[in-house]
């Protein structure tokens, strides 16, 4: 007797702890809680991949703020809304056909599609840049990285972001990702320009460590209100070049010589080239002169020589 209340108590436990894994099992699928609802949905595999992901992840980031997606959507900088006007324009410049400011909205017209991108490659070809050495992109806030061709492929990508654009790339480090990007600088494998005897570019010009911007064409600007007082503004351009100074190879020539596209050569004095810097205006590589008006800045520039 006692051994058949025994059975069926054993009996009814089974029971019990079969419906209540039944129960589980089956709220289980119909609620999908975390982490059940992540299993479900990606895979065990995708999750692992994610995992290891993270791990390298945990190199740049502490415990504190690892891991949300607003590390990787606010701190990474990629952005997918599409209620933001991407208008930002982005100063493409050095050895390429045609410098010039290439608006987000062009580069990405399909930027409100989530995973929108371009490879770095594909965007240089898309503005005729195919041969190059180098490329250097230059943040808003003075940040920059260049990147030698050897070390771009299809990892390497620009993406939408709020203020511009944004650099990464799985075969790069990440400290050497740029969001906000605002200036893309290339090195071209041609030298087409010489300055006192060295083949050199405009792109490796501009990369130049004495690099710097000056404000040119400045002029005051006047409005008269209507108690007979007169405001008063000054507007100008901001250029940006390498100093001529810090180009040559004598340390105080006697003056210059400079050679244009045409062949045609201009002998300038010393004292007519102070501050003056070696940039790009309206697509030439010009000698620009901050002191004097732009009628005597010389353009399509290809080889600059001391003149002892």
């Amino acid at each position: 007797m006692k051994k058949e209340k025994k059975k069926g108590l054993i009996i009814f436990l089974i029971i019990v702890i079969f419906l209540l894994v039944g129960g589980i099992v089956i709220y289980l699928l119909a609620a999908k809680p975390m982490p059940v609802a992540l299993v479900s949905e990606y895979g065990l595999s995708t999750l692992w991949e994610e995992g290891l992901t993270m791990n390298e992840c945990a190199e740049c980031h502490s415990s504190e703020d690892f891991h949300s997606c607003d590390t990787c959507h606010d701190e990474h900088g990629s952005s997918e809304l599409t209620s933001i006007g991407f208008y930002k324009v982005i100063e493409l410049t050095g050895d390429v056909p045609d410098p010039s400011y290439v608006e987000v909205n062009e580069l990405l017209p399909n930027q409100n599609e989530t995973g929108t991108f371009i490879t770095v490659l594909d965007f240089l070809m898309k503005y005729g840049v195919e041969n190059f050495e180098s490329v250097t992109l230059i943040t808003s806030d003075g940040g920059y990285v260049t990147i030698e061709y050897q070390y771009l492929d299809e990892t390497a990508i620009l993406v939408p972001y709020v203020d511009g654009i944004r650099f990464a790339s799985e075969t790069i480090h990440a400290s050497a990702w740029m969001k906000g990007i605002s200036r893309i600088v290339v090195v071209g494998s041609e030298m087409p320009l010489d300055i006192d005897g060295q083949a050199t570019s405009i792109g490796r010009v501009l990369i130049n460590k004495d690099s710097v911007s000056v404000v040119v064409e400045g002029t005051d600007v006047m409005l008269a209100n209507e108690d007979k007082g007169t405001s008063h503004a000054m507007v100008g351009r901001v250029v940006e070049g390498a100093l001529l100074t810090s180009l040559l190879d004598t340390i105080s020539p006697a003056g210059v010589i400079i050679t244009d596209a045409n062949g045609e050569t201009f002998e300038l004095e010393v004292d007519d080239v102070e501050g003056a810097i070696l940039g790009i205006v309206d697509g030439e590589v010009t000698l620009i002169l901050p002191e004097r008006g732009r009628s005597a800045w010389l353009s399509n520039v290809v080889a600059i020589e001391s003149n002892e």
